[in-house]
C-alpha cells in the first residue's frame, strides 16, 4: 500500500485550460479583431494565470494543513 495521501485541494484540471484558452482565443479573434499571434499571446497569459492562480491555492492549502499540525 502506499503512504501517499490525495491532496484536500486537487490541482485544475487540463480540460479548464483547455476550454478556457479556446473561449479567450475566440474572444479575442471575434469580438476585438486580434491577429493569430496576439489572441496566441492572450492564450499565453491566461494559462500562466490560472497556473499561478492554482499553485497560489494549494501552497495555502498545505501551509495551514501543516499550521493544523503544529
Amino acid at each position: 500500500m502506499s503512504d501517499k495521501k490525495k491532496p484536500e485541494f486537487p490541482a485544475l484540471p487540463t480540460w479548464l485550460s483547455v476550454t478556457v484558452g479556446f473561449v479567450v482565443a475566440f474572444t479575442l479573434g471575434e469580438y476585438y479583431g486580434f491577429p493569430w499571434w496576439l489572441r496566441l499571446a492572450g492564450v499565453g497569459a491566461v494559462s500562466l494565470v490560472i497556473e499561478a492562480a492554482n499553485q497560489i491555492v494549494r501552497r495555502l492549502a498545505d501551509s495551514r494543513k501543516n499550521a493544523d499540525r503544529a
